[in-house]
């Protein structure tokens, strides 16, 4: 019998893009540190992620826009909305462990006011880099 319990299937929808997202994470990294990022490298980040709720959306924008530059839009899809971040108009330093840190707490963060954390990029514009999660092939 399949479970119809919202609170449960969101769950499981959580959890299997939690390890989607860490699977895309450290693939990408290994994508950058092929293109000669190093922990040193001046990188870009820019993100999204989306919601059914605006109002969950612009919380989660308000706790983020402590450290990113926020935006809320609808997206072209009827009935959801989106928090883009980025790290612009500066630049960061990340190591692999800081990176894979950084997007468990985004998915994290995302759970926490139900909303998914989506998409991010990594720039470095020093190198002529621009690195997408959307473009890394995971088996999942």
């Amino acid at each position: 019998m399949q479970n119809t319990d919202p609170q449960a299937i969101w769950s499981d929808y959580y959890l299997r893009k939690k390890a989607q997202r860490i699977e895309e994470a450290s693939r990408l990294w290994q994508l950058a540190q092929d293109a000669d990022v190093k922990d040193e490298t001046v990188l870009a980040i820019d993100f999204v992620h989306f919601g059914s709720s605006s109002d969950e959306l612009e919380e989660l924008s308000k706790q983020l826009s402590e450290n990113y530059e926020m935006q809320v839009v609808q997206a072209e899809e009827a009935g959801y909305w989106l928090a883009k971040g980025t790290t612009r108009p500066y630049g960061i330093t990340l190591t692999k462990e800081q990176h894979m840190s950084w997007v468990e707490f985004m998915i994290d963060v995302a759970h926490s006011y139900a909303c998914v954390f989506s998409t991010w990029s990594l720039e470095a514009s020093s190198l002529g880099i621009h690195l997408r999660s959307e473009q890394v092939e995971i088996a999942s």
